[in-house]
């Protein structure tokens, strides 16, 4: 290098520090960017997320319970569990039952059931439930269809990847962002 540029021993040395430095620096930049949004799968989660909000649009399920739920004056607070199988409603001696695996809340009605079962499906820790049974009863289908929009919607979208862990990865992230 001293020949062909001209370079004396010490100006040789600092161009390859320099050289030694850049290289380190392109490293770091490339390992930050590969990481930013990307899993070793290479799908970008925080897009894939961002694009299934996008086609529900803003009626999710936190708008709903906001709107519908919280205006209500009489409500209850029931704590809910972690579903560790399917979730079954069943029509009891004493009223109704939301159970999965040994874990179980005991309901009023059937009407109740079914919409803590909604609410227990889209991982909430708990959920306050209006007293007014008529009420109840006149909201259900409305939460159903939202329910059901949400789910076919995050579907089509999940459908094509194989990873079951990536899968569950993604509903867990979209699950929190529901109730935004």
């Amino acid at each position: 290098m001293g020949d062909i540029l001209g370079l004396k021993e010490d100006e040789q040395l600092e161009v390859y520090r320099a050289v030694v430095d850049l290289v380190k620096s392109r490293i770091e930049k490339a390992k930050s960017i590969a990481k930013k949004g990307k899993t070793k799968e290479g799908l970008d989660i925080e897009l894939l997320t961002k694009t299934i909000k996008e086609k529900l649009g803003d009626k999710l399920l936190g708008h709903f319970y906001t709107e519908k739920i919280l205006s209500q004056k009489n409500l209850k607070t029931v704590k809910l569990f972690h579903p560790t199988k399917d979730i079954h409603i069943k029509n009891e001696l004493f009223g109704w039952r939301l159970s999965s695996g040994k874990d179980h809340i005991d309901c009023q009605s059937e009407a109740e059931a079914e919409y803590l079962k909604i609410w227990l499906e889209s991982g909430l820790e708990e959920v306050k439930v209006p007293k007014d049974e008529s009420y109840l009863i006149k909201i259900l289908p409305e939460l159903k269809a939202l329910k059901e929009k949400i789910d076919r919607i995050i579907s089509e979208h999940i459908s094509t990847i194989t990873s079951q862990k990536l899968q569950k990865k993604i509903l867990q992230k979209l699950q929190g962002e529901l109730f935004e």
